[in-house]
């Protein structure tokens, strides 16, 4: 038997006996694994257990890549079929009050349930910091923070993000070690010119979103094929406190070490960006992490729709747009 299960099972068997938790046993037992010296992160941020993560990656990617499969074809989803998904009311289809779908005249929800077994709870995800702050925000997910927030995918919203074929916006990034700031489209080129490349990859990056620090962002390395990639931290995906919108911020396997709230000041969009390059570096390598910082009017977010994360694939001499992905996390 490998030490991490070693190390987990004589925490699992007190933790299924605790009637506390038998509503939703799954949690119970990923809170006292993720505790465990051997699963638990040391690093400052990201991740609460990097090691449970990627243990039950597989899981977790065959589970939320169901929930939000929004059409019968496999490619990237339009603003218009992503649209369809969430407020399935537009297009006369009923609305089931499930992950990822709002309607203008639905109960706010400050809970999901991830998955059931034989009628169980197995695994429930709870806005655990929502519910502590104050009207409106500890009401949970509403149809008013969706529009807040997801803007993007309301019905009849008109994409304005760059397309293929157009020069990309260029605008002020800052960075996040106290650093003079730059400008996207001169950081982008400097980088590829130092790696010998004619693209970049720019990466418009959220921690919070669980796909993203799940597994997307790992697999965005793996098939870059060498092209530099430039990150940029964005206004906050999921903060805790407004706008958890999946509920696996404060629990479940990807739950955050150091829960991040919605971004007040530039000191918290770069504690939150730092938290990103660490957990980045965990597949990337240490110090390979090029990472800066949208400025606190959101000025790149609004101009390439980026949220809650978004990859733009640029030729780096003219700046031009090659392909980028739709909006995240459907269909992926």
């Amino acid at each position: 038997m490998d030490m991490p299960m070693k190390c987990m099972l004589p925490c699992m068997i007190p933790c299924m006996k605790c009637p506390v938790c038998c509503s939703c046993p799954m949690n119970c037992i990923m809170d006292c694994c993720m505790a465990t010296p051997c699963c638990a992160s040391s690093a400052p941020g990201g991740m609460a257990s990097p090691v449970m993560a990627k243990m039950m990656q597989p899981m977790m990617r065959y589970m939320m890549d169901g929930l939000m499969k929004v059409t019968d074809h496999d490619n990237d989803a339009s603003y218009e079929e992503v649209a369809k998904f969430m407020v399935p009311s537009s297009v006369n289809k009923p609305f089931l009050d499930a992950p990822g779908t709002f309607d203008m005249n639905m109960e706010p929800r400050t809970s999901e349930t991830a998955m059931a077994m034989m009628g169980m709870k197995v695994m429930r995800m709870t806005r655990v910091e929502m519910l502590k702050q104050d009207p409106p925000h500890n009401k949970g997910i509403s149809w008013e923070k969706f529009a807040e927030h997801r803007g993007y995918a309301l019905p009849g919203y008109v994409p304005k993000h760059p397309k293929e074929g157009e020069v990309a916006p260029d605008g002020q990034i800052l960075s996040i070690d106290g650093g003079e700031p730059s400008t996207l489209l001169t950081e982008a080129r400097k980088m590829a010119a130092q790696a010998g490349s004619s693209k970049v990859i720019i990466c418009f990056d959220a921690i919070t979103c669980p796909f993203f620090r799940a597994y997307a962002a790992e697999d965005l390395y793996k098939v870059a094929n060498g092209v530099p990639q430039l990150h940029v931290y964005l206004r906050e995906a999921e903060p805790c406190d407004v706008f958890d919108a999946g509920g696996m911020h404060c629990v479940t396997p990807l739950k955050m070490k150091r829960f991040i709230p919605w971004h007040k000041t530039e000191a918290d969009r770069a504690q939150a960006a730092k938290d990103t390059r660490t957990f980045l570096e965990g597949f990337e390598g240490k110090g390979k992490v090029n990472m800066w910082m949208d400025t606190m009017d959101d000025a790149l977010e609004a101009a390439y729709e980026a949220r809650p994360w978004r990859w733009y694939v640029l030729e780096a001499e003219s700046g031009k747009v090659i392909t980028c992905t739709n909006l995240a996390p459907f269909n992926m």
